[in-house]
């Protein structure tokens, strides 16, 4: 296995810029997601450290090599594709043992490589299938086992869940991890979907128009967003932003504040230290083990907050909504970038949790 770094690597497609100047550094073992919406440039990234798109300035390293003008074959790197690129005219095993067959390998050492990868992702029992043949997630496998199949330094998976259904990508990530714990694999991850990002991996780099906006472990990148980019594209739903007046006179305009709906929570009598908004429930959305709720406040913004029974609330009641004043972020009205919470944190704060769940 081995570290990867990324040094002020920039990218363009003639004048067009698409990776502005990145530094990041991967550890030897480590799971990292580069996360951001469509066309931020994280698969163009993913692409430069496994040779196929070359870097218009800085160096990227695979261990203490420069990869500079190592080609693609020669860097020890493998690559799981969206689409899986198997070979419909190869059985399984002939599929998974392919990069071996093009090495000049024994077939003594391909037979017990194969035998381990498929016993490892479980196919041993569709080795003579066809791709015809099986089901998305089980293509999914054979395009892992023919990655890993020649203990690779690195494995790059470029949103290699995006094409199968909800509930089996959810088992397919609890695979990939278990495999990369098992194997202490160096993998990175293109997705554009943060609650992948946030299960699978030990850091994340969030990226926007090739700029990296943050890159820090999951509940870094959600508790403490670095901006309101970052913010935003985290957490499910979005982050609501208020004024900074609302903060009760601490903050002007030039101050926005972000709360988590999670964090957000009708009270009939908000405790001390929190921050507290009224509003009229506009709309209730049950979500299984919470429902959301859509408060309009008085200057007609909406918010969104959660509560665990929705039993009793009905549009068009007026609503207090409380959050502890640690959970909230301020952020620069200006430049986005976050600046601090409304409140540090005390051992009081769980105290204050408490007796907002018993005003429910």
């Amino acid at each position: 296995m081995a570290s990867i770094s990324i040094r002020n690597v920039s990218k363009s497609y003639g004048r067009t810029p698409v990776l502005h100047r990145l530094e990041i550094d991967i550890a030897d073992g480590e799971f990292v997601s580069f996360l951001g919406p469509s066309g931020c440039g994280k698969s163009t990234l993913l692409f430069c450290i496994a040779g196929l798109e070359e870097i218009t300035v800085g160096e990227i390293r695979l261990g203490d090599r420069a990869m500079g003008r190592t080609p693609p074959r020669d860097r020890n790197i493998a690559l799981v594709f969206q689409d899986y690129a198997l070979y419909p005219h190869m059985r399984v095993r002939d599929n998974i043992a392919f990069p071996l067959l093009q090495q000049s390998i024994a077939a003594e050492t391909v037979r017990g490589q194969v035998a381990w990868a498929a016993e490892l992702l479980g196919l041993e029992t569709l080795l003579d299938r066809l791709p015809a043949e099986l089901s998305g997630g089980q293509r999914q496998r054979v395009a892992v086992g023919r990655a890993i199949v020649r203990n690779p330094a690195a494995l790059l998976m470029d949103e290699p869940l995006s094409n199968l259904d909800a509930s089996l990508r959810v088992r397919m990530r609890t695979e990939i991890k278990r495999l990369q714990k098992e194997l202490g694999l160096t993998v990175v991850f293109v997705t554009h979907d943060q609650e992948e990002a946030m299960v699978l991996s030990d850091r994340i780099a969030v990226l926007d128009g090739g700029v990296l906006q943050q890159f820090a472990e999951p509940m870094t990148v959600y508790r403490e967003p670095a901006n309101q980019f970052v913010a935003s594209f985290i957490g499910s739903p979005q982050m609501n932003f208020l004024p900074g007046p609302m903060a009760g006179g601490a903050l002007d305009d030039r101050s926005l504040l972000g709360v988590r709906p999670h964090d957000l929570v009708p009270v009939h009598r908000a405790p001390d230290g929190v921050l507290a908004v009224e509003g009229t429930l506009a709309l209730v959305e049950p979500a299984g083990p919470v429902t959301y709720l859509d408060v309009a406040l008085a200057d007609g913004s909406l918010v969104k907050a959660t509560c665990a029974d929705p039993r009793g609330h009905q549009p068009g009641e007026r609503l207090t909504l409380a959050v502890p004043r640690h959970r909230v972020s301020i952020f620069d009205a200006a430049s986005g970038v976050r600046t601090g919470a409304l409140a540090v944190a005390t051992g009081e704060d769980s105290n204050d949790m408490k007796a907002m769940a018993h005003g429910l």
